[in-house]
């Protein structure tokens, strides 16, 4: 998708000076700003569910027990489900 940014000449100024001292193009730049940006907002969001964060500390002590499993597990027992299934 095309899109024009309409921004303070302030602003233009600083990311052509980033864009510059980190030898990318403008683009490239604003590119970088909006997924940084995305991800801190995902981040956020992530913080401030109770019950994701639950799941995710169970994770972790799940992984710190070993309760883990390798992808030829996984494998094995999605493709013994679909055998008894079909």
């Amino acid at each position: 998708m095309a899109m024009t940014l309409r921004l303070p000449t302030d602003i233009e100024a600083e990311l052509h000076a980033a864009a510059e001292e980190d030898r990318r193009s403008v683009q490239q730049t604003v590119l970088l700003a909006i997924e940084s940006y995305l991800a801190r907002r995902e981040t956020a969001e992530i913080k401030a569910d109770a019950d994701t964060l639950r799941g995710l500390a169970e994770a972790r002590e799940q992984v710190s027990r070993g309760e883990v499993y390798s992808t030829d597990a996984v494998r094995a027992a999605l493709n013994e489900r679909r055998t008894r299934s079909a």
